[in-house]
């Protein structure tokens, strides 16, 4: 994963491998799927905050996971 100062993930590929995701379903993943990421103004480089991709892992995983096997109080 290509990071830049932990301020700013950069890419389909970054991203998605951040997230384990399939980066040919990257518009799939933020149109439907809430994937946090952008693009300006509709075109260039996708683009993610790190904290953002973990938060919307977590919540993937909460929608998955029975409600024994959460524990949101580890970061």
């Amino acid at each position: 994963m290509e990071m830049h100062g932990d301020i700013c993930v950069k890419g389909a590929r970054a991203i998605c491998a951040a997230v384990g995701e399939n980066p040919k379903q990257i518009v799939r993943l933020v149109n439907e799927l809430g994937l946090p990421a952008w693009r300006r103004a509709g075109s260039g480089s996708w683009r993610a905050l790190p904290e953002d991709l973990k938060r919307w892992v977590r919540t993937q995983r909460n929608q998955h996971l029975p409600d024994n096997l959460r524990n949101d109080s580890q970061p």
